[in-house]
């Protein structure tokens, strides 16, 4: 049944839910033109239209926003490298292929990725400015926690063959070297993953999964 207090609690959550949406918003495009270091918490309130106190309330800290807009971005990052992954049930080789393809090549188009790649060189970052590169990789999960977590799931429906006790090892290697590649590209993304894709081959096969040949 639907109360008087269920429907003042609905539209909170609702306005914090758009406030929360409208500062990402604010956030990435700032971190698109000028990098992380010119986001200021309070020139993002003014931006949207509420108060600083509002903003801090939604997130916390500058360095919590930051999380925030790096989880959502890779949220929709890793929703596309599934979707790719899920075309090659059965084929390990054929998935790491097509999900480290897309994945590289859409790190390579997104311009607020490539804002947090170049980390601390943006024009208006200081040294007491944090970066948004660590919150992409080594200080919070989004691609290598969460990136794990989608191949492992993959590997758990489609390569049940795979040694337990060295599947999870073979996951997180090839994640770790998908960001590698994402975070310092030596070849195409298309090369790349031609790469991984033989070392997942080479490497399933040795677990007692081999891939389709």
């Amino acid at each position: 049944m639907t109360t008087p207090g269920s429907l003042r609690d609905d539209s909170r959550a609702a306005l914090r839910a758009q406030v929360r949406d409208l500062a990402l918003d604010a956030a990435r495009a700032t971190t698109v033109r000028r990098g992380w270091g010119a986001v200021r918490m309070g020139a993002i309130a003014a931006e949207i239209g509420t108060s600083r106190q509002t903003l801090h309330a939604a997130f916390g800290t500058k360095d919590e926003l930051g999380q925030a807009l790096v989880a959502r971005e890779t949220a929709l990052l890793l929703a596309g490298i599934a979707a790719r992954m899920d075309e090659h049930p059965g084929d390990l080789p054929g998935a790491v292929e097509a999900g480290a393809r897309f994945g590289l090549e859409a790190v390579a188009d997104d311009p607020l990725l490539q804002a947090a790649l170049a980390g601390g060189q943006a024009r208006e970052a200081t040294s007491h400015d944090t970066a948004l590169l660590p919150l992409l990789t080594s200080r919070s999960a989004p691609l290598l926690g969460d990136g794990t977590a989608l191949v492992g799931a993959w590997v758990a429906r489609h390569a049940p063959t795979l040694d337990p006790g060295v599947a999870p090892v073979l996951v997180e290697s090839l994640v770790r070297l998908v960001v590698s590649h994402a975070v310092a590209p030596t070849s195409t993304p298309a090369d790349a993953a031609r790469s991984l894709a033989t070392l997942a081959r080479a490497l399933s096969g040795a677990v007692g999964g081999p891939g389709p040949s």
